[in-house]
């Protein structure tokens, strides 16, 4: 299944990316092809699999247009709404 992460603890990837400074390029590096990759609002959305076991773990990015990691969901309980924030546009 692409997207799907079963090679690389994602608990690992999600604790390494620093808002602001980290690159989408470099967890698409650490995780593979996303599952998905779009667009939400118009800001860029990327998402990954990460158990498909139930529930099912997701690690999603807000990538900027830097490319750069803007905000960051994982391992939430899926009726927990993400609304993605550009966390750097406060900096």
């Amino acid at each position: 299944m692409p997207g799907y992460v079963d090679t690389v603890d994602a608990r690992i990837v999600a604790r390494s990316v620093v808002l602001c400074k980290t690159t989408a390029d470099s967890v698409r590096r650490l995780l593979g092809e996303p599952t998905r990759d779009g667009l939400l609002h118009g800001a860029r959305v990327m998402s990954w699999t990460t158990r498909l076991q139930s529930p099912e773990v997701f690690l999603a990015i807000l990538v900027d247009s830097r490319g750069v990691v803007a905000d960051l969901y994982f391992d939430v309980p899926t009726e927990v709404p993400w609304v993605p924030t550009d966390q750097c546009s406060r900096r």
